[in-house]
């Protein structure tokens, strides 16, 4: 019995750990995490997540170009493709694409052939969309483990 409590108490404290360390937006195992920039002026960095979407996106897209403004626009793959004319407004203004998964499913206790398949599926619509520099990730809801780039 004591070694059965001993071994979920270990547990528990994996797991505990496990969600932190997932939770986390400047510690990652493997990989590269972007969380500032050097630069020698002061610069925000303007991003959206999940679109995009027709109508929000066109008032969003006609708000910075009326500032003068950029920003990168982490897209949903799915929607992109549904969504193409919207995405293509996008890069038309000079905005940036990043990639926010084809589904917008949790990546958490995933297989590396599913997270493949969601980062490189949306990666392929991305560029259909006509935007040619370099594609960062986030993860949906910023959950990531050991496996995520």
């Amino acid at each position: 019995m004591k070694k059965i409590l001993i071994a979920l108490l270990i547990s528990i404290l994996l797991l505990a750990a496990g969600w932190k360390i997932s939770n986390s937006s400047q510690f990652q195992f493997f990989g590269t995490l972007v969380d500032n920039v050097s630069k020698p002026d002061s610069v925000i960095a303007l991003t959206f997540d999940d679109g995009p979407t027709p109508g929000y996106t066109e008032e969003v897209l006609h708000v910075l170009d009326s500032m003068d403004v950029k920003a990168t626009f982490f897209v949903i793959g799915r929607s992109v493709e549904k969504n193409m004319h919207e995405a293509r407004l996008i890069v038309k203004d000079g905005n940036e694409l990043g990639n926010h998964s084809w589904s917008h499913n949790r990546m958490v206790f995933k297989s590396m052939e599913f997270i493949r398949r969601e980062i490189e599926k949306t990666d392929q619509v991305i560029r259909k969309a006509g935007y040619n520099g370099e594609i960062c990730f986030r993860p949906p809801y910023g959950k990531k483990l050991f496996i995520l780039p």
